[in-house]
């Protein structure tokens, strides 16, 4: 069902081969505006209640958080603290813990130059 945003729930991190729940039950839901899962270009606005989980970026991916709070550990160790306004990229095949401390939206756009599928 979606939202007056227009956003609807996307697939259960179980089913999403790049992330790796790690802690609490957070739930997601997206709306892409450009592509979908797997697509050589992907923009999307996406939503995510509480919880931590890993993240593999399937692709280049450039966001801004438009509200809520994350703490971010990068594979390098470096952790950020992230709130609306914040603007950051992450490379492809990127490992980075999220820890959503209050629910949060962003825009989002990824681009995979090896992905085949260039359908919109």
């Amino acid at each position: 069902m979606r939202d007056e945003d227009g956003l609807e729930p996307w697939p259960s991190r179980e089913e999403l081969p790049f992330v790796n729940t790690i802690e609490g039950n957070p739930v997601h839901t997206g709306r892409f505006d450009v592509g979908g899962f797997g697509m050589r270009t992907m923009i999307s606005v996406w939503e995510c209640t509480p919880g931590e989980f890993e993240y593999t970026y399937p692709g280049d991916e450039m966001c801004t958080l438009i509200k809520g709070k994350i703490q971010l550990l990068r594979e390098n160790g470096e952790i950020h603290n992230y709130s609306a306004d914040d603007t950051f990229y992450t490379r492809k095949n990127e490992v980075a813990t999220w820890t959503v401390i209050e629910t949060v939206r962003k825009i989002f756009s990824i681009h995979d130059p090896d992905s085949d599928n260039l359908s919109h």
